[in-house]
């Protein structure tokens, strides 16, 4: 009876002193254990100047953001909570503390590990060699792997490599921007993956830089909007009556002026563009994509930016250096109604004021109030709706979300930080 009773008290003193995947705080972990261990790092620790805990999105490791309830405390916990619900689809498990909920600024789409960056998946046909404007040179297009170019957080190419590699991806989408609008059998999903691919990379790029990427960062954002041009063109070609698909960091819509009004779905909150009052004298299509403003560092915003594309044509066609941005610029006026569904938010409509956002950054700097439009809110209904927006669009078209204005510099975390081009040093944005 005396060995069994010591093999018991020798498993408990064991289990006790043993240490759980994602149990240790990556504070203080030297650089080997930092990015090399299970048990010490991977999925949760990163390297910057000292090991630090990667932003919560960031996190794929779920034991990393335990808060305990009998199980060991993440190393990750005292900022990061595990999602209360997640789907396989995303490799998001961890929220920022108290969020509670998946941002979808922050969405991250699971990757996949095979192809190249710079070739077709065959392993000999170059990226820049894909110029013919048929199918099977699209379809080779397809098989360009962006996800290849930044495998992992902790090993990231310089920033002027991730500009080059993904910029020449997205450049040979333009080189072929008829074949991709035209051709009937491809389906626009293969152009609105680029697009969030792209998005995630870059997004995910500037915030483990160390300093402000603002240049590398316009150049191929301006390329990712041209890249969703195509798609959005693409999509009047292959379903003209209505066509809409939601990624959560972007969005996509196209509809015919006949319809007079189009609802997007962003978090927790619908807003709607409602083009009635448009004496249209010749056929067309709103296109629309959207997004989150968090994703580029910008807080308190109360819609998704809504990214108006109208174009006359039946179908319209994109021609690059020609008609790239020559939109309808008699779309007017417009009605926006935003409505809302979180039971948390207290609105009060005197505050609400309409943002236009700039096409060729991100940046709070470039960012412009619309001036005489207001707000009427029905608070039972949890919907607001402007006034008549009457302004002439711009040739590339329009821009807009809601907010109560644009915040400080001093209210940002590191994410929004170096999401908004600044600095971060310590604890403060600058």
């Amino acid at each position: 009876m005396i060995i069994p009773i010591l093999l018991i008290v020798n498993l408990i003193t064991s289990s006790t002193a043993y240490t759980y995947v994602a149990e240790t705080p990556c504070t203080g972990l030297i650089s080997a254990d930092c990015t090399s261990s299970v048990i010490s790092g991977i999925g949760y620790c990163y390297w910057e100047t000292t090991c630090q805990t990667l932003p919560c999105y960031m996190i794929d490791e779920v034991a990393a953001c335990r808060t305990g309830s009998g199980l060991p405390t993440g190393g990750a916990s005292t900022l990061c909570d595990s999602l209360e619900t997640f789907s396989l689809q995303y490799d998001n498990v961890c929220c920022d503390k108290s969020e509670g909920k998946l941002n979808y600024a922050f969405v991250r789409f699971t990757k996949t590990t095979d192809g190249y960056y710079d070739k077709a998946s065959d392993g000999t046909t170059t990226l820049t060699s894909l110029t013919t404007q048929n199918s099977a040179t699209i379809f080779q297009l397809y098989t360009v792997n962006p996800w290849k170019i930044m495998p992992s957080f902790t090993s990231l190419p310089t920033a002027a490599n991730f500009e080059s590699y993904l910029g020449a991806i997205l450049t040979q989408y333009k080189t072929l921007a008829t074949a991709l609008q035209t051709m009937p059998d491809s389906h626009p999903f293969y152009l609105e993956r680029t697009v969030y691919q792209s998005l995630q990379m870059l997004r995910d790029f500037i915030v483990l830089q160390t300093t402000p990427q603002n240049t590398m960062r316009d150049n191929l954002i301006q390329k990712i909007w041209s890249v969703t041009l195509i798609a959005l063109f693409r999509m009047v070609n292959f379903q003209p009556n209505y066509y809409q698909t939601n990624y959560y960091i972007i969005n996509f819509a196209i509809i015919p002026y006949s319809r007079n009004s189009i609802t997007i779905n962003g978090q927790q909150h619908t807003t709607k563009i409602d083009w009635s009052g448009y004496a249209y004298s010749q056929n067309g299509f709103v296109m629309v994509y959207s997004f989150p403003p968090e994703m580029f560092g910008i807080r308190n915003a109360y819609s998704d930016v809504i990214c108006i594309r109208p174009i006359i044509g039946s179908p319209p066609a994109l021609v690059y250096n020609v008609g790239e941005n020559t939109f309808d610029t008699s779309f007017k006026p417009l009605i926006i109604t935003w409505t809302w569904t979180d039971p948390l938010l207290t609105v009060v409509a005197a505050n609400l004021k309409l943002f236009k956002f700039p096409f060729n950054n991100v940046q709070e700097s470039g960012i412009t109030q619309e001036t005489g439009v207001t707000f009427t809110c029905n608070m039972v209904a949890k919907q607001c709706t402007s006034s008549s927006i009457t302004v002439t669009p711009l040739n590339t078209g329009i821009n807009y979300y809601i907010t109560t204005g644009l915040g400080v510099t001093a209210d940002k975390n590191k994410v929004q930080c170096r999401l908004q081009g600044k600095a971060w040093s310590g604890s403060i944005c600058s």
